[in-house]
């Protein structure tokens, strides 16, 4: 399994990421010349008024989003050996929050959780193994109790660890509270209309890497369910670079409810293997 999020499927939900803005430089000024030469100017990607709207919805859902906890069901399919791997388990999710005392004001990073309780390869027999990815602004903490085995990531240097929850380039998509202009610079944005197929009280939204952006992101698309009552999606079909296709859908999304910091960190229990490295941009994860 990957990460996006394989931290591009179920990242899927609440980043407050924002992208770089780019900039141009003017040329040099020719010598023996008054002329000035002014930047070249940028024109922004476009998009439809239509699916505007719902990037816009969702980037208003998420700015009132603190945190959002669900029931999740996660599905790969390996199209290149047919192999399929069904885990279900739950996600959740807090936002930045800016915590002030009389002394100091202290903000924290968007924090998320996912842990996968049952795991069924192929047609086999559905057993319990438990898998916990845990993101506490500072570490990516990968739990595999089959192997008691510890893995944190340590973010790289620069403040880079704020991508960990932009779709395309975290190693898990959690789409919550993505802003509308980082999803039309990365990513072509088209809807259409709803099929009887969708599920319930949805709008469709298709995301495909831009050219530009194609190589640094590690999804060649994403498909999102959008809930047109809480405006999060509900369902993402993702296809990485792998040929893994990626199916997460979320059930019973409990809104602004109360969720303890200790849920965001993993300690090491005793008896297991503790194994610290760097996160490299970009990297997947399996478990």
């Amino acid at each position: 399994m990957k990460l996006f999020v394989t931290c591009a499927t179920l990242s899927l939900l609440f980043s407050a990421c924002a992208g770089q803005t780019p900039t141009t430089q003017p040329a040099s000024e020719p010598a023996c010349s008054t002329a000035t030469t002014r930047p070249a100017a940028t024109t922004a990607p476009s998009v439809d008024p239509a699916t505007k709207k719902i990037l816009d919805a969702m980037e208003a859902a998420g700015k009132t989003t603190k945190t959002i906890r669900a029931d999740l069901t996660y599905r790969l399919v390996n199209t290149s050996l047919g192999d399929t791997e069904f885990r279900t388990g739950w996600v959740a999710y807090q936002s930045r929050t800016v915590v002030k005392s009389p002394t100091r004001t202290l903000t924290r990073p968007p924090m998320f959780r996912v842990h996968f309780e049952t795991m069924r390869l192929g047609r086999g027999k559905t057993t319990t193994s438990p898998v916990d990815y845990a993101y506490d602004g500072k570490n990516l903490i990968v739990a595999r109790a089959k192997n008691k085995v510890i893995n944190r990531f340590q973010m790289p240097p620069g403040g880079k660890g704020a991508n960990m929850l932009q779709l395309g380039k975290g190693p898990m998509p959690l789409p919550f509270g993505q802003k509308t202009a980082d999803m039309v610079k990365y990513f072509v944005c088209t809807n259409r209309p709803t099929r009887a197929t969708d599920p319930k009280d949805t709008v469709y939204l298709s995301l495909v890497p831009r050219k530009e952006h194609a190589k640094a992101l590690s999804t060649m698309y994403i498909h999102m369910w959008i809930s047109t009552k809480t405006w999060l999606p509900v369902k993402i079909v993702t296809r990485d670079k792998s040929k893994n296709i990626i199916t997460s859908t979320f059930s019973k999304t409990v809104i602004n409810g109360e969720i303890k910091q200790s849920l965001f960190t993993i300690p090491k229990p005793i008896g297991w293997k503790l194994i610290v490295q760097p996160l490299k941009q970009g990297q997947n994860i399996r478990p």
